[in-house]
Protein backbone atom coordinates (compact mmCIF):
# COMPACT_ATOMS: atom_id res chain seq x y z
CA UNK A 1 0.00 0.00 0.00
CA UNK A 2 1.88 3.39 -0.75
CA UNK A 3 1.42 6.32 1.28
CA UNK A 4 2.03 10.00 0.94
CA UNK A 5 3.72 12.50 3.40
CA UNK A 6 2.75 16.01 3.22
CA UNK A 7 2.68 19.08 6.03
CA UNK A 8 -0.98 19.32 7.93
CA UNK A 9 -3.08 22.15 6.47
CA UNK A 10 -6.25 24.29 8.63
CA UNK A 11 -9.22 21.86 8.64
CA UNK A 12 -7.27 18.83 9.22
CA UNK A 13 -7.64 19.46 13.36
CA UNK A 14 -10.28 16.39 13.54
CA UNK A 15 -8.38 13.68 11.60
CA UNK A 16 -5.20 14.67 13.70
CA UNK A 17 -6.75 14.18 16.96
CA UNK A 18 -8.89 10.88 15.46
CA UNK A 19 -5.24 9.32 15.06
CA UNK A 20 -4.14 10.47 18.36
CA UNK A 21 -7.49 8.96 19.97
CA UNK A 22 -5.79 5.66 19.39
CA UNK A 23 -3.16 6.10 22.00
CA UNK A 24 -5.26 8.24 24.70
CA UNK A 25 -3.15 11.29 23.22
CA UNK A 26 -6.33 13.16 22.35
CA UNK A 27 -7.04 15.35 25.39
CA UNK A 28 -6.00 18.77 24.22
CA UNK A 29 -5.79 21.07 25.49
CA UNK A 30 -4.77 19.50 28.73
CA UNK A 31 -2.08 20.28 31.26
CA UNK A 32 0.03 17.78 29.01
CA UNK A 33 -0.60 19.48 25.89
CA UNK A 34 -1.78 23.05 25.58
CA UNK A 35 -2.38 23.30 21.95
CA UNK A 36 -1.51 21.56 18.77
CA UNK A 37 0.18 24.07 15.85
CA UNK A 38 -0.45 22.10 12.85
CA UNK A 39 2.35 24.40 11.17
CA UNK A 40 4.64 21.84 12.44
CA UNK A 41 3.15 19.23 12.03
CA UNK A 42 3.38 16.42 9.15
CA UNK A 43 0.19 13.98 8.04
CA UNK A 44 0.36 10.58 6.55
CA UNK A 45 -1.99 9.70 3.72
CA UNK A 46 -3.39 6.72 2.67
CA UNK A 47 -5.82 6.87 -0.61
CA UNK A 48 -6.34 10.28 1.01
CA UNK A 49 -7.19 9.16 4.46
CA UNK A 50 -4.95 10.36 7.27
CA UNK A 51 -3.25 7.63 8.74
CA UNK A 52 -0.50 9.28 10.52
CA UNK A 53 0.75 12.09 12.38
CA UNK A 54 3.64 13.76 13.91
CA UNK A 55 4.84 17.16 15.48
CA UNK A 56 7.58 19.20 16.94
CA UNK A 57 8.42 22.19 18.25
CA UNK A 58 11.91 24.18 18.42
CA UNK A 59 12.69 25.14 22.04
CA UNK A 60 15.93 27.09 22.45
CA UNK A 61 19.60 26.97 22.17
CA UNK A 62 19.74 24.96 19.57
CA UNK A 63 17.20 22.38 21.03
CA UNK A 64 14.26 20.80 19.37
CA UNK A 65 11.17 18.66 20.58
CA UNK A 66 8.88 16.20 19.15
CA UNK A 67 5.78 16.27 20.34
CA UNK A 68 2.93 14.10 19.39
CA UNK A 69 2.82 11.02 17.10
CA UNK A 70 0.88 8.14 16.32
CA UNK A 71 -0.02 5.68 13.47
CA UNK A 72 -3.50 3.91 13.17
CA UNK A 73 -2.43 0.43 14.22
CA UNK A 74 -4.11 -1.32 11.35
CA UNK A 75 -1.83 0.83 9.25
CA UNK A 76 1.51 -0.40 11.41
CA UNK A 77 4.68 -2.56 9.67
CA UNK A 78 4.13 -0.31 6.42
CA UNK A 79 7.16 1.66 7.52
CA UNK A 80 5.11 4.93 8.05
CA UNK A 81 6.20 5.98 11.63
CA UNK A 82 9.95 5.88 10.60
CA UNK A 83 9.07 7.97 7.48
CA UNK A 84 7.76 10.81 9.90
CA UNK A 85 9.91 10.83 12.44
CA UNK A 86 12.82 10.91 10.01
CA UNK A 87 11.36 13.72 8.38
CA UNK A 88 10.50 16.00 11.39
CA UNK A 89 13.79 15.01 13.07
CA UNK A 90 15.35 16.59 9.23
CA UNK A 91 13.00 19.75 9.58
CA UNK A 92 14.64 20.22 13.35
CA UNK A 93 18.00 19.85 11.82
CA UNK A 94 17.41 21.79 9.13
CA UNK A 95 16.28 24.60 11.49
CA UNK A 96 19.68 24.79 13.38
CA UNK A 97 18.62 22.23 15.99
CA UNK A 98 21.99 19.91 17.60
CA UNK A 99 20.08 18.06 19.56
CA UNK A 100 16.07 16.70 19.51
CA UNK A 101 14.25 15.59 22.83
CA UNK A 102 11.49 13.26 22.98
CA UNK A 103 9.21 11.84 25.59
CA UNK A 104 8.19 8.45 25.60
CA UNK A 105 5.92 5.97 27.78
CA UNK A 106 5.74 2.60 25.76
CA UNK A 107 7.93 0.41 26.77
CA UNK A 108 8.23 -0.97 23.04
CA UNK A 109 8.21 2.80 21.38
CA UNK A 110 11.03 3.72 23.43
CA UNK A 111 13.13 0.72 21.91
CA UNK A 112 11.99 2.00 18.85
CA UNK A 113 13.66 5.52 19.55
CA UNK A 114 16.82 4.15 20.39
CA UNK A 115 17.10 1.16 17.72
CA UNK A 116 16.47 3.02 15.00
CA UNK A 117 17.71 6.73 15.55
CA UNK A 118 19.94 6.58 18.25
CA UNK A 119 17.79 8.31 21.15
CA UNK A 120 19.88 7.29 24.83
CA UNK A 121 17.91 8.37 28.30
CA UNK A 122 17.88 11.37 30.20
CA UNK A 123 15.33 11.14 32.79
CA UNK A 124 12.13 10.56 33.77
CA UNK A 125 9.09 13.53 34.46
CA UNK A 126 5.79 12.59 35.95
CA UNK A 127 2.63 12.47 34.17
CA UNK A 128 -0.15 15.98 34.70
CA UNK A 129 -3.11 13.83 33.25
CA UNK A 130 -4.35 10.53 32.13
CA UNK A 131 -2.55 11.08 28.68
CA UNK A 132 -0.68 8.34 26.84
CA UNK A 133 -0.47 4.76 28.61
CA UNK A 134 -3.00 4.96 31.31
CA UNK A 135 -0.61 2.39 33.32
CA UNK A 136 2.39 3.98 33.54
CA UNK A 137 2.36 7.26 34.97
CA UNK A 138 5.74 8.86 34.66
CA UNK A 139 7.45 9.75 30.95
CA UNK A 140 10.99 8.76 29.90
CA UNK A 141 12.66 11.24 28.41
CA UNK A 142 15.03 10.64 25.31
CA UNK A 143 17.19 12.62 23.47
CA UNK A 144 19.30 12.21 20.28
CA UNK A 145 22.29 13.93 18.99
CA UNK A 146 20.84 15.54 15.04
CA UNK A 147 24.54 16.15 14.12
CA UNK A 148 25.42 12.97 14.89
CA UNK A 149 22.60 11.25 13.38
CA UNK A 150 22.66 13.04 9.98
CA UNK A 151 26.11 12.44 9.55
CA UNK A 152 26.31 8.74 9.94
CA UNK A 153 22.56 7.73 8.79
CA UNK A 154 23.92 7.01 5.05
CA UNK A 155 26.59 4.59 6.53
CA UNK A 156 24.42 3.27 9.19
CA UNK A 157 21.90 2.05 6.92
CA UNK A 158 24.52 0.74 4.51
CA UNK A 159 26.29 -1.59 7.32
CA UNK A 160 22.67 -2.80 8.12
CA UNK A 161 22.03 -3.48 4.42
CA UNK A 162 25.54 -5.45 4.12
CA UNK A 163 24.74 -7.21 7.20
CA UNK A 164 21.59 -8.40 5.69
CA UNK A 165 23.06 -9.26 2.72
CA UNK A 166 25.89 -11.48 4.52
CA UNK A 167 23.71 -13.19 6.73
CA UNK A 168 20.10 -13.20 6.63
CA UNK A 169 17.53 -15.23 4.58
CA UNK A 170 16.53 -14.59 1.11
CA UNK A 171 14.48 -12.17 0.30
CA UNK A 172 14.72 -10.23 3.62
CA UNK A 173 18.47 -10.13 1.75
CA UNK A 174 18.72 -9.42 -1.72
CA UNK A 175 18.57 -11.76 -4.30
CA UNK A 176 21.41 -11.77 -6.88
CA UNK A 177 19.69 -11.90 -10.73
CA UNK A 178 19.07 -15.28 -11.41
CA UNK A 179 21.71 -16.83 -14.22
CA UNK A 180 19.95 -19.50 -16.25
CA UNK A 181 22.40 -21.86 -18.33
CA UNK A 182 20.74 -24.23 -20.69
CA UNK A 183 22.16 -27.55 -21.46
CA UNK A 184 21.11 -27.82 -25.10
CA UNK A 185 21.62 -31.04 -26.18
CA UNK A 186 23.82 -33.14 -24.71
CA UNK A 187 24.91 -36.80 -25.50
CA UNK A 188 22.18 -39.00 -25.09
CA UNK A 189 18.85 -37.41 -26.74
CA UNK A 190 17.90 -38.20 -29.92
CA UNK A 191 15.31 -37.04 -32.72
CA UNK A 192 13.77 -40.27 -32.35
CA UNK A 193 12.88 -39.31 -28.84
CA UNK A 194 12.08 -35.96 -29.22
CA UNK A 195 12.03 -33.53 -32.02
CA UNK A 196 12.67 -30.48 -30.33
CA UNK A 197 16.34 -31.65 -29.28
CA UNK A 198 18.90 -29.46 -31.48
CA UNK A 199 21.76 -32.07 -33.05
CA UNK A 200 22.90 -30.11 -36.30
CA UNK A 201 25.09 -27.00 -35.91
CA UNK A 202 22.33 -24.60 -37.61
CA UNK A 203 19.78 -26.43 -34.81
CA UNK A 204 21.90 -25.82 -32.00
CA UNK A 205 22.41 -21.56 -32.71
CA UNK A 206 18.93 -21.38 -33.54
CA UNK A 207 18.36 -22.89 -30.06
CA UNK A 208 20.62 -20.91 -28.07
CA UNK A 209 19.38 -17.63 -30.04
CA UNK A 210 15.99 -18.52 -28.83
CA UNK A 211 16.65 -19.00 -24.97
CA UNK A 212 18.55 -16.24 -25.38
CA UNK A 213 15.97 -13.94 -26.13
CA UNK A 214 14.10 -15.87 -23.67
CA UNK A 215 16.22 -14.97 -20.64
CA UNK A 216 19.02 -17.17 -20.37
CA UNK A 217 22.36 -15.80 -20.22
CA UNK A 218 24.61 -19.26 -20.46
CA UNK A 219 24.20 -22.07 -22.34
CA UNK A 220 26.40 -25.70 -22.16
CA UNK A 221 26.98 -26.65 -25.47
CA UNK A 222 27.50 -30.56 -26.59
CA UNK A 223 28.58 -31.26 -30.41
CA UNK A 224 26.83 -33.79 -33.05
CA UNK A 225 27.88 -35.16 -36.31
CA UNK A 226 26.47 -35.04 -39.60
CA UNK A 227 24.94 -38.68 -38.37
CA UNK A 228 23.41 -36.60 -35.00
CA UNK A 229 26.28 -39.15 -32.81
CA UNK A 230 28.11 -37.11 -29.86
CA UNK A 231 31.42 -35.66 -31.05
CA UNK A 232 34.36 -34.15 -29.71
CA UNK A 233 35.77 -32.85 -33.15
CA UNK A 234 36.81 -29.35 -32.43
CA UNK A 235 35.22 -28.66 -36.08
CA UNK A 236 31.54 -28.94 -34.77
CA UNK A 237 32.58 -26.50 -31.72
CA UNK A 238 33.92 -24.14 -33.71
CA UNK A 239 30.99 -23.45 -36.09
CA UNK A 240 28.29 -23.35 -33.42
CA UNK A 241 30.35 -21.05 -31.18
CA UNK A 242 31.06 -18.96 -34.31
CA UNK A 243 27.75 -19.06 -35.12
CA UNK A 244 26.32 -17.91 -31.71
CA UNK A 245 28.94 -15.28 -31.51
CA UNK A 246 27.68 -13.88 -34.52
CA UNK A 247 24.07 -13.72 -33.59
CA UNK A 248 24.80 -13.22 -29.65
CA UNK A 249 28.18 -12.03 -29.35
CA UNK A 250 27.82 -11.78 -25.42
CA UNK A 251 26.03 -15.50 -24.52
CA UNK A 252 28.16 -18.11 -22.72
CA UNK A 253 29.06 -20.63 -24.36
CA UNK A 254 30.17 -23.51 -22.53
CA UNK A 255 31.58 -26.61 -23.95
CA UNK A 256 31.41 -29.99 -22.65
CA UNK A 257 34.88 -31.93 -21.69
CA UNK A 258 32.62 -35.09 -21.04
CA UNK A 259 34.74 -38.19 -20.85
CA UNK A 260 31.03 -40.37 -20.99
CA UNK A 261 31.85 -41.31 -24.50
CA UNK A 262 35.65 -41.22 -24.93
CA UNK A 263 38.35 -41.49 -22.22
CA UNK A 264 41.33 -39.57 -24.05
CA UNK A 265 42.62 -36.21 -22.45
CA UNK A 266 43.40 -35.29 -26.56
CA UNK A 267 39.27 -35.75 -27.47
CA UNK A 268 38.29 -34.19 -24.31
CA UNK A 269 40.45 -31.05 -23.95
CA UNK A 270 40.57 -30.31 -28.32
CA UNK A 271 37.73 -27.35 -27.21
CA UNK A 272 40.40 -25.74 -25.39
CA UNK A 273 42.68 -25.41 -27.92
CA UNK A 274 40.32 -23.24 -30.80
CA UNK A 275 41.57 -19.92 -31.86
CA UNK A 276 40.23 -17.13 -29.37
CA UNK A 277 37.38 -15.91 -31.68
CA UNK A 278 36.02 -19.90 -31.67
CA UNK A 279 37.00 -20.43 -27.97
CA UNK A 280 34.48 -21.03 -26.13
CA UNK A 281 34.36 -18.49 -22.42
CA UNK A 282 33.54 -21.61 -20.17
CA UNK A 283 34.26 -25.44 -19.89
CA UNK A 284 32.54 -28.24 -18.30
CA UNK A 285 34.56 -30.30 -15.62
CA UNK A 286 33.60 -32.90 -13.71
CA UNK A 287 35.23 -33.56 -10.44
CA UNK A 288 34.85 -36.64 -9.99
CA UNK A 289 33.52 -40.21 -11.48
CA UNK A 290 30.21 -41.87 -10.98
CA UNK A 291 28.17 -43.78 -12.96
CA UNK A 292 24.99 -43.73 -14.93
CA UNK A 293 21.89 -45.92 -15.37
CA UNK A 294 23.72 -47.78 -18.32
CA UNK A 295 27.16 -46.62 -18.03
CA UNK A 296 30.02 -45.23 -16.27
CA UNK A 297 31.78 -41.66 -16.80
CA UNK A 298 35.40 -42.11 -15.34
CA UNK A 299 37.15 -39.16 -14.36
CA UNK A 300 40.17 -39.78 -12.52
CA UNK A 301 42.24 -37.12 -10.48
CA UNK A 302 44.97 -37.33 -13.10
CA UNK A 303 42.43 -35.94 -16.15
CA UNK A 304 40.55 -34.06 -13.83
CA UNK A 305 43.75 -31.97 -13.10
CA UNK A 306 44.99 -32.10 -16.37
CA UNK A 307 41.54 -30.94 -17.98
CA UNK A 308 41.60 -27.66 -14.96
CA UNK A 309 44.96 -26.65 -15.74
CA UNK A 310 44.39 -26.67 -19.76
CA UNK A 311 41.12 -24.64 -19.07
CA UNK A 312 43.42 -21.88 -17.00
CA UNK A 313 46.02 -21.85 -19.33
CA UNK A 314 44.05 -21.17 -22.23
CA UNK A 315 41.96 -18.66 -19.77
CA UNK A 316 39.01 -20.52 -19.76
CA UNK A 317 36.33 -20.90 -17.04
CA UNK A 318 35.98 -24.38 -15.61
CA UNK A 319 32.40 -25.02 -14.98
CA UNK A 320 32.25 -27.37 -12.48
CA UNK A 321 30.04 -30.47 -11.95
CA UNK A 322 29.29 -31.92 -8.62
CA UNK A 323 26.85 -34.99 -8.70
CA UNK A 324 27.85 -35.71 -4.88
CA UNK A 325 29.29 -34.26 -2.06
CA UNK A 326 33.24 -35.78 -2.39
CA UNK A 327 33.17 -33.63 -5.68
CA UNK A 328 33.29 -30.70 -3.69
CA UNK A 329 35.93 -31.77 -1.89
CA UNK A 330 38.09 -32.30 -4.53
CA UNK A 331 37.29 -28.91 -5.91
CA UNK A 332 38.63 -27.88 -2.64
CA UNK A 333 41.71 -29.72 -3.28
CA UNK A 334 42.43 -28.23 -6.53
CA UNK A 335 41.67 -24.99 -5.14
CA UNK A 336 44.21 -25.44 -2.19
CA UNK A 337 46.76 -26.04 -4.75
CA UNK A 338 46.06 -23.36 -7.10
CA UNK A 339 44.67 -25.09 -9.98
CA UNK A 340 41.61 -23.30 -9.69
CA UNK A 341 41.64 -19.82 -8.45
CA UNK A 342 38.80 -17.01 -8.24
CA UNK A 343 35.02 -17.26 -8.83
CA UNK A 344 34.02 -20.53 -9.12
CA UNK A 345 30.58 -21.52 -11.04
CA UNK A 346 29.58 -24.83 -9.61
CA UNK A 347 26.52 -26.48 -11.17
CA UNK A 348 24.72 -29.11 -8.56
CA UNK A 349 23.29 -32.37 -10.36
CA UNK A 350 20.85 -33.53 -8.57
CA UNK A 351 18.45 -37.36 -9.42
CA UNK A 352 21.23 -39.70 -11.05
CA UNK A 353 20.68 -43.22 -9.73
CA UNK A 354 24.01 -43.53 -8.56
CA UNK A 355 25.03 -40.00 -6.41
CA UNK A 356 23.35 -37.62 -4.54
CA UNK A 357 19.12 -37.52 -4.14
CA UNK A 358 17.35 -34.75 -5.85
CA UNK A 359 16.05 -33.21 -2.44
CA UNK A 360 16.60 -30.66 -0.75
CA UNK A 361 18.43 -32.04 2.48
CA UNK A 362 21.14 -33.49 0.12
CA UNK A 363 20.96 -29.88 -2.28
CA UNK A 364 20.98 -27.94 0.99
CA UNK A 365 24.05 -30.16 2.44
CA UNK A 366 26.61 -29.74 -0.64
CA UNK A 367 25.27 -26.24 -0.89
CA UNK A 368 26.71 -25.49 2.66
CA UNK A 369 29.63 -27.42 1.75
CA UNK A 370 31.46 -25.11 -1.50
CA UNK A 371 34.04 -23.30 -0.79
CA UNK A 372 33.79 -19.48 -0.63
CA UNK A 373 33.61 -17.00 -3.50
CA UNK A 374 31.21 -19.95 -4.99
CA UNK A 375 28.58 -19.02 -7.70
CA UNK A 376 26.24 -22.38 -7.51
CA UNK A 377 23.06 -23.77 -9.74
CA UNK A 378 21.20 -26.45 -9.05
CA UNK A 379 19.58 -29.08 -11.80
CA UNK A 380 17.49 -32.35 -11.71
CA UNK A 381 17.90 -35.00 -13.71
CA UNK A 382 14.85 -36.55 -15.48
CA UNK A 383 11.19 -35.80 -13.24
CA UNK A 384 13.66 -33.81 -10.88
CA UNK A 385 14.59 -30.81 -13.29
CA UNK A 386 11.45 -28.35 -11.96
CA UNK A 387 11.57 -29.22 -8.30
CA UNK A 388 15.51 -28.73 -8.21
CA UNK A 389 15.38 -25.69 -10.61
CA UNK A 390 12.45 -24.05 -8.40
CA UNK A 391 14.79 -24.97 -5.02
CA UNK A 392 17.40 -23.17 -6.42
CA UNK A 393 15.69 -19.62 -7.48
CA UNK A 394 13.90 -19.79 -3.57
CA UNK A 395 18.13 -20.55 -2.19
CA UNK A 396 19.79 -17.89 -4.08
CA UNK A 397 21.21 -19.69 -6.66
CA UNK A 398 20.93 -20.59 -10.06
CA UNK A 399 19.41 -22.72 -12.82
CA UNK A 400 20.71 -25.18 -15.48
CA UNK A 401 17.57 -26.37 -17.13
CA UNK A 402 17.25 -28.24 -20.80
CA UNK A 403 16.27 -30.70 -22.89
CA UNK A 404 19.91 -32.99 -21.96
CA UNK A 405 18.88 -33.48 -18.31
CA UNK A 406 14.76 -33.81 -19.28
CA UNK A 407 13.55 -34.44 -22.48
CA UNK A 408 10.00 -33.67 -20.82
CA UNK A 409 7.72 -31.07 -19.68
CA UNK A 410 5.58 -32.53 -17.33
CA UNK A 411 6.26 -34.77 -14.45
CA UNK A 412 3.92 -37.85 -16.00
CA UNK A 413 6.21 -37.84 -19.40
CA UNK A 414 3.52 -36.81 -21.46
CA UNK A 415 4.43 -33.64 -22.98
CA UNK A 416 8.14 -33.00 -24.89
CA UNK A 417 9.76 -30.09 -23.67
CA UNK A 418 11.54 -27.56 -26.07
CA UNK A 419 14.52 -25.32 -24.41
CA UNK A 420 13.12 -22.28 -24.96
CA UNK A 421 9.75 -23.46 -23.33
CA UNK A 422 11.53 -24.53 -20.35
CA UNK A 423 12.99 -21.18 -20.08
CA UNK A 424 9.88 -19.34 -20.43
CA UNK A 425 8.60 -21.88 -17.27
CA UNK A 426 11.80 -20.59 -15.20
CA UNK A 427 11.89 -16.83 -16.36
CA UNK A 428 7.74 -17.09 -15.01
CA UNK A 429 8.43 -18.87 -11.76
CA UNK A 430 11.52 -16.06 -11.50
CA UNK A 431 9.02 -13.62 -11.52
CA UNK A 432 6.53 -14.84 -9.18
CA UNK A 433 9.16 -14.96 -6.63
CA UNK A 434 10.39 -11.31 -7.58
CA UNK A 435 13.51 -12.52 -8.37
CA UNK A 436 15.32 -10.54 -10.96
CA UNK A 437 16.74 -12.16 -14.37
CA UNK A 438 20.39 -11.69 -14.63
CA UNK A 439 21.13 -9.61 -17.68
CA UNK A 440 24.28 -10.40 -19.94
CA UNK A 441 26.46 -8.26 -18.57
CA UNK A 442 25.37 -9.21 -14.90
CA UNK A 443 26.32 -12.83 -15.48
CA UNK A 444 29.79 -12.24 -16.98
CA UNK A 445 30.51 -9.70 -13.53
CA UNK A 446 29.41 -12.43 -11.17
CA UNK A 447 31.64 -15.33 -12.98
CA UNK A 448 34.08 -13.23 -13.86
CA UNK A 449 34.50 -13.25 -17.39
CA UNK A 450 35.42 -10.50 -19.69
CA UNK A 451 32.39 -7.98 -20.69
Amino acid sequence: MSYVIERAIPGEMDDVLSVLKYFNMHHIPSPEMESIDLNHFYVAKLEGKIVGVAGWKILDDGRGKTTLMGVIPEYGGLGIGKKLQHMRMEVLYREGCKVVITNADRPETIVWYKKHFGYHEIGKLPKLCSFGLETVHEWTTLECDLIDYFHTVGERERERSQYMQDNDAFPLAQYPPLIINVCLTGMVPTKQATPFVPVSVEEIIADAVRVYDAGATMVHIHARDENGKPTPEVKYYEAIIKGIRKLRPKLVCCATTSGRDWHEFEKRSAVLYLDRDARPDMASLTTGSMNFVNQASINDPTMIQRLAIAMKEQGVKPELEVFDLGMVNFIKYMERNKIIEGVKYINILLGNINTARANISDLSLIVSSLPEHSVWAAAGLGQFQLPMNTAAILAGGHVRVGIEDSIYYDYKKEVLASNVDLVKRITRIASELQRPIATIDQTREMLGLSQ
